[in-house]
């Protein structure tokens, strides 16, 4: 084909002028490459060598690589068009010959252009595997291993190299826009980098790839200090809100990362970064777990740089959009992007590190065990995630039951379960965290937001805690959170924790334990019967409106009759005797008994504090013992039966199901024999006024029964 436009391309490849733009250079490539009758060696070879791509700049590498993804694109619909005679040769035969033709071109090309361009026609092909079916091998297989081999040049040719000398600008040179020429063959080659085979990558110094790209995204996120110019360059507005100069440092700064290349292209970076470890992990163990304890040293160091930049800055008390001038609110939104960018990458890579734990064996010989140790990773991980938490809370925390940020939860509660493998590991972290929780913040949501992450991961952690550990820190922590309404997910996550601490127990006791471990238990067992009394007024006090709710307050009450009456079943301390579960046991019942009747004196008609406490009451039934449970259900059956009022006609109904649900689901077998006599005794005074529609017969029809 020897037509002008042709002719046009070739001088303008060989004498770039301004004539043509780059878009129709890129089209013209694209366009010629699958369009020549013979195979497009010298186009190739013309391309490659041309001088308009000698200085490298992100526009033109990723014309060439577009340009080469494009032409196989029409390459192929014109292959299938051009069916031929039965005779002819398959389109997968004629392909191959195309693509060695193109690959021949390459021959003595730059190594970052021919990367590029090799990274097109990969990404062209991955755009037709429906319809070509190749796999990894074949034609596909061809650029594959030239891809590999260009990728190893660039790595060889600019990852040795001291920027930091003189000489080595002579490499920077080739860079029209002042980017290192590695750098941007590494963004570029993250677009096609995790199509590669596994086999081909293990080809390459993995540990030298993977540290390269690592420090190409902690470069990206300028090592978490894009924060760091905000503090000076605040100012008040009188009626405003904080406001940000445009000239200034941080506004350069923060405009200037919005708009990076790097950044924009953050998920490829971090995905082809993910694919390196995991890879470099299963083909040489001991130099894929250092590397991932490298990679996790560098995110937590850029997580912590900009938490120490969020905190010390006026942005840490903005709540709501009023809070920053109007001319700075663009400003902000760009923040938070980076925020969120940085979150995610961090999750992403984070995740990937933690799957390679889970199921790649640790080698038994790895430099830096102490610091690469499944362990030790996992805790790393934690770490970065708590420096972040002022981020992870604008998704509703790592504990939201609704919404959130799936991948964010999938990592946290990963390295707590690789972590809570190792007990002393996990007190030792427990101790770190909570002593990190800063005790004068200069806002207070900045020690919010920590202290409910802290909370969340000794949640988990309780069960493998000692008892020292839960109180010294653990209850330091919690107990003067319990009440603070005012920071909502502070609040609940302490009571979280004081509930994990007595299902922990209750789940001890059921076990059969052996002689030494039994008076460990019996440690346990003392502390939790010092603290019943405590945390049985302290729910109580906070069963009013606009505290607990009714399903967090059942859940918390239940708890801890269950835990007094795991004591009176099991005498594992020395002073412990079998009356002490029933007395404890006994006493929050009272206490319970005692709170309903004064807020029913307060309160004449049922309002909705009191019917929280009966729905406590309901709930306590399948965690008290024999001994009590007559006392219990005969309260039980007292309450339902004097809410005679139309009024409190709802509420009955309520309390009469949640029982019925309560003695035919969750009453031991021990139990079971008396609750079915007790309920067809007084089932008949219990659900008048029930409704229609409930069933509480045990008939044939029902699907919960007792």
């Amino acid at each position: 084909m020897a037509d002008r436009g042709y002719f046009a391309l070739l001088s303008h490849l060989y004498h770039p002028g301004a004539t043509l733009t780059l878009p129709t250079v890129q089209a013209a490539i694209a366009h010629y490459l699958a369009r020549l009758s013979q195979p497009p060696t010298s186009l190739s070879a013309s391309v490659i060598s041309s001088p308009l791509f000698k200085r490298f700049s992100y526009a033109k590498l990723e014309a060439l690589c577009t340009a080469h993804r494009h032409a196989v694109q029409l390459k192929v619909k014109l292959l299938d068009e051009d069916k031929g005679g039965i005779f002819s040769r398959s389109l997968h035969a004629r392909l191959r010959e195309w693509t060695k033709g193109i690959l021949e071109g390459f021959k003595g090309g730059h190594a970052v252009s021919k990367l590029v361009c090799c990274g097109g026609l990969l990404l062209g092909f991955e755009d037709l595997e429906g319809e070509l079916h190749l796999g990894n091998g074949g034609v596909r297989g061809l650029v594959e291993d030239e891809t590999v081999l260009a990728l190893a040049e660039v790595l060889d040719t600019y990852s040795y190299v001291p920027y930091s000398t003189d000489w080595a600008k002579d490499f920077k040179s080739e860079s029209e826009d002042g980017e290192e020429p590695l750098a941007l063959s590494l963004l570029l080659a993250s677009r096609f980098g995790p199509l590669l085979s596994t086999r081909r990558l293990e080809a390459l110094p993995l540990p030298v790839f993977s540290d390269l790209i690592t420090s190409t995204i902690e470069s990206a996120f300028q090592g978490g200090k894009y924060l760091a110019h905000a503090p000076s360059a605040q100012k008040q507005v009188e009626g405003s809100g904080i406001s940000f100069p445009a000239d200034s440092p941080f506004a350069t700064t923060v405009q200037a990362l919005s708009s990076s290349k790097y950044i924009t292209s953050m998920a490829m970076l971090s995905k082809f970064s993910s694919r390196i470890l995991s890879v470099l992990a299963e083909s040489r163990p001991s130099c894929g777990w250092s590397a991932m304890a490298q990679t996790l040293t560098r995110l937590e160091r850029t997580a912590s740089a900009v938490a120490a930049g969020w905190a010390s800055s006026a942005i840490a008390s903005v709540f709501i959009e009023e809070d920053v001038d109007v001319g700075s609110r663009e400003l902000m939104t760009q923040v938070w992007n980076l925020l969120k960018t940085q979150l995610f990458s961090t999750v992403m890579l984070c995740q990937a590190i933690l799957s390679t734990v889970v199921f790649v064996s640790y080698p038994d010989r790895t430099p830096s065990s102490s610091t690469s140790s499944p362990q030790a990773l996992a805790t790393a991980v934690l770490r970065t995630l708590s420096h972040l938490s002022f981020v992870i809370h604008q998704f509703g925390g790592v504990t939201a039951t609704s919404g959130g940020f799936p991948e964010l939860k999938r990592a946290f509660y990963m390295a707590l379960d690789v972590l809570a493998s190792d007990p002393t590991e996990s007190e030792r972290f427990a101790t770190e965290l909570c002593q990190s929780v800063p005790a004068n913040a200069n806002v207070p949501s900045v020690k919010g937001v920590k202290t409910a992450y802290t909370l969340a991961c000794i949640e988990q952690l309780i069960p493998v805690l000692s008892d020292e550990c839960i109180r010294r820190d653990v209850c330091a922590l919690c107990l003067p959170r319990l009440s603070d309404t005012e920071h909502r997910e502070t609040y609940e996550s302490a009571h979280s924790a004081m509930l994990a601490i007595f299902a922990a127990y209750a789940q001890k006791s059921t076990q059969h334990l052996t002689t030494q471990a039994a008076t460990v238990d019996g440690k346990t067992s003392g502390f939790i019967r010092e603290i019943i009394p405590f945390y049985t007024e302290c729910l109580l006090e906070n069963s009013g409106d606009g505290k607990l709710n009714t399903a967090q307050l059942c859940l918390a009450y239940a708890a801890v009759v269950r835990s007094a009456t795991a004591l009176g079943q099991r005498a594992t301390g020395p002073s412990a005797t079998c009356m002490d579960g029933e007395v404890l046991a006994c006493f929050c019942i009272e206490k319970l008994l005692h709170t309903i009747r004064q807020v029913r004196g307060l309160h004449a008609p049922p309002n909705e504090h009191l019917h929280r406490l009966h729905s406590v009451l309901v709930a306590t039934v399948p965690s008290v013992s024999m001994t009590l449970l007559p006392r219990v259900l005969d309260e039980c059956k007292a309450v339902i039966t004097s809410l005679s009022d139309p009024s409190a006609a709802a509420q009955r109904r309520y309390l009469t199901e949640t029982l019925f649900k309560e003695l035919s689901e969750n009453v031991g077998d021990a139990e079971k024999e008396y609750c079915m006599r007790w309920w067809y005794g007084y089932r008949a005074s219990l659900t008048v006024g029930a409704g229609e529609s409930a069933d509480f017969s045990g008939g044939a029809s029902s699907s919960t029964r007792l």
